[in-house]
């Protein structure tokens, strides 16, 4: 080989080697930028999942209390109608009385008969009076539970905005 081919060899070894040095130091800035920038995303994503799972336990005690709340309203209704059912008893057992019409009825204990009934029917009344607000109140918890549940499920739908 000719000593000008040696030459020319060289430098275009060191003008490579300066054009990768060159891109390298160009490339840096960039290559620090996005590794910052996944950092960035990793800390927001790991944030995320904490808030998630805060919410999703949040959203298991909800559901909780909202069966309890349901097997409440249940059972509450299902006095209510019991006592319903007693009170027509009554209703009925008084009419009954009142409307007997055949022979000779003995109405020596006939008053107070009546006057127990009435003290049975105005206490069932204020049970069931007791019972219908108890009633009321469960269903306001319930559509409290069920308001708050839903405003849940859209924040864990919806997307954070950065």
């Amino acid at each position: 080989m000719s000593t000008i081919a040696i030459y020319v060899f060289f430098f275009m070894l060191i003008a490579s080697i300066l054009g990768f040095a060159i891109s390298w130091a160009w490339s840096q800035p960039v290559v620090k930028k996005l590794k910052s920038d996944l950092d960035d995303s990793q800390k927001d994503v790991g944030q995320l999942k904490t808030q998630y799972e805060g919410l999703q336990n949040h959203t298991n005690q909800l559901e909780k209390e909202k069966e309890k709340l349901v097997y409440e309203n249940e059972r509450l209704t299902l006095k209510l109608s019991m006592l319903m059912g007693k009170s027509a008893e009554v209703r009925e057992q008084r009419l009954l009385i009142a409307n007997e019409d055949g022979g000779f009825v003995d109405t020596s204990n006939l008053d107070q008969k009546i006057n127990d009934l009435n003290a049975q029917i105005a206490k069932l009344n204020q049970e069931i009076d007791i019972v219908k607000r108890e009633s009321l109140e469960w269903q306001v918890q319930y559509s409290e539970i069920l308001h708050e549940k839903e405003a849940l499920f859209i924040q864990l739908n919806t997307p954070k905005k950065q």
